[in-house]
């Protein structure tokens, strides 16, 4: 009877470890599918919590990247519009330059008229170069130029990386034109020469800008596969795999009835022994 009765005890202790044991995947699997997350507590997997760790460092650095590119296309978009409103003013000025060279038909009135004209579109030329600005930075400012500027376009500290915006100033004195007058012939013809340089000069720093587009349009695009890429290796470690864990939960749900049944199996078993130790 002694053996007998030790073997239900037995039973009855492994009956309730099976339970316990279950009970705790039950929780893990209940938690994991009410919070979406595989790693909801650090104790599931604590080497994959250090690499979800990383990997979501590395996805809110790329998608503070992208942003800084984003900006600094803006900021070259602004400046090429600055420098197309110069080009028109440009355009403008060769043509009363132009119309001041002919000697033929214009009176010394004539050039003055044209002359106030002209100095009026010099000043402006001026104005819109020094005005241009994104985020109170100036961009075409000849007090303040821009020059080089790197954009962080990395997630990493790696400034080697990290591609710049250059823009030159554009007044009209840093393009050439701060002594230009139309009020003589002389004058005049001199002007077209130099509003042509300015008009290159102009040209070849929207080309610049554009280029610089270019490539932070590609860098963007990069760094957007990257943080997909990232953003998808992250959840295959932290993320729930809900048909697994549906499988999981329900197989913890019939496992916990089987040994509810075998407990009480054995807690019957057990009874029945003592009761018959009692009658004897």
């Amino acid at each position: 009877m002694g053996i007998g009765i030790q073997g239900t005890k037995a039973s009855s202790l492994f009956a309730q470890n099976a339970l316990r044991v279950n009970s705790l995947l039950l929780q893990q699997t209940n938690g994991q599918l009410a919070t979406g997350k595989r790693l909801y507590f650090a104790g599931i997997d604590p080497s994959g919590i250090a690499i979800s760790q990383q990997f979501r460092s590395q996805i809110g650095g790329t998608e503070q990247a992208i942003y800084n590119t984003q900006d600094a296309i803006n900021l070259t978009r602004t400046a090429d519009s600055t420098l197309s409103a110069q080009s028109s003013v440009l355009g403008r000025m060769r043509d009363v330059a132009v119309r001041a060279s002919n000697e033929a038909t214009l009176t010394d009135a004539d050039r003055t008229r044209l002359n106030d004209e002209f100095q009026s579109l010099k000043d402006e030329l001026t104005r819109l170069g020094e005005s241009s600005s994104f985020n109170t930075k100036q961009l075409t400012s000849e007090a303040n130029p821009y020059g080089s500027q790197d954009v962080q376009a990395t997630p990493d500290n790696n400034p080697g990386a990290n591609p710049d915006v250059t823009i030159d100033a554009s007044t009209a004195n840093a393009l050439g034109l701060a002594a230009s007058d139309v009020s003589t012939t002389g004058g005049a013809q001199t002007a077209i020469d130099d509003i042509d340089a300015a008009l290159e000069q102009v040209s070849n720093n929207r080309a610049n800008l554009g280029v610089t587009e270019n490539v932070l349009q590609y860098r963007t695009n990069d760094l957007s596969w990257q943080r997909i890429n990232m953003s998808a290796a992250n959840s295959r470690i932290a993320d729930t795999d809900f048909a697994q864990t549906i499988a999981e939960y329900t197989r913890g749900l019939l496992t916990s009835k089987i040994g509810i049944a075998a407990l009480a199996a054995s807690n019957t078993q057990s009874g029945g022994l003592l009761k018959l130790f009692t009658s004897m």
